[in-house]
């Protein structure tokens, strides 16, 4: 709970993982040090004092997989269900808003994001109350350019850019409104936080940490690996 509102949070972990090419399995189920991807994900977030229930999506086909090898319930108290996802990821959150009450707060989170810190978690609870609407992202460190049919025709001021993290956060009726106009309308976005814009709102940003990483490629495993090694020294 935060000032009397419940916390609810989505996991999205029904995406394809095509660019990992892991032979058909699901990359957040690939084991990192013991733990899949998931497990460390939804960890996370059980282990905020803040948050109240999770709601995990997962590709149709591993729904039983899922419930009874990764996250079976009766090691779960804060898990309120491992639902079916959609075709696209719009679609795979707003199932899960269908079963959150319209005042929640709720932040919406990648499940192949296992590195998302405490910190991170409670000021984007923190500034879903203030302001409605906020993600975590970090400051670009590269020069970036905006290229057509291969020529670079613009380069954007590097301290305007942010790239986009999880988690991202809203009252949960409201999202479940942006999505649901964004879907009527033909727009599939890759972000929570792009429906938000498409309805005219401000999206705070929260300044988010670089290991925050999204495992998407088999590249990312190898730097997934260092920050676990990282942090098991710290401790």
């Amino acid at each position: 709970m935060f000032n009397g509102r419940r916390v609810s949070v989505v996991i999205a972990a029904a995406g394809s993982g095509k660019r990992m090419q892991t032979a058909g399995k699901n990359k957040v189920y690939i084991e990192l040090q013991g733990k899949t991807i998931l497990e460390r994900t939804f960890e996370v977030f059980e282990k905020n004092d803040k948050v109240d229930r999770i709601i995990v999506a997962v590709k149709k086909d591993e729904l039983d997989y899922c419930r009874e090898e990764i996250l079976p319930s009766e090691k779960h108290i804060k898990l309120m269900g491992i639902i079916p996802g959609g075709t696209e990821r719009c679609h795979s959150v707003y199932n899960a808003l269908e079963n959150l009450d319209e005042e929640d707060i709720v932040l919406i989170h990648d499940g192949a994001r296992p590195f998302v810190d405490s910190e991170t978690i409670d000021k984007c609870i923190e500034s879903v109350d203030k302001y409605g609407c906020c993600a975590a992202g970090v400051p670009v460190k590269d020069t970036i350019k905006i290229v057509r049919d291969g020529v670079a025709v613009n380069t954007p001021d590097r301290k305007e850019l942010f790239a986009m993290h999880t988690p991202q956060g809203f009252f949960a009726g409201d999202i479940k409104k942006y999505i649901k106009c964004g879907i009527d309308e033909g727009y599939v976005g890759t972000d929570e936080a792009s429906f938000a814009e498409k309805q005219g709102k401000k999206v705070f940003i929260v300044e988010s940490k670089y290991d925050n990483i999204k495992v998407t490629t088999s590249e990312d495993l190898i730097i997934a690996e260092a920050i676990l090694m990282k942090r098991r020294n710290k401790e």
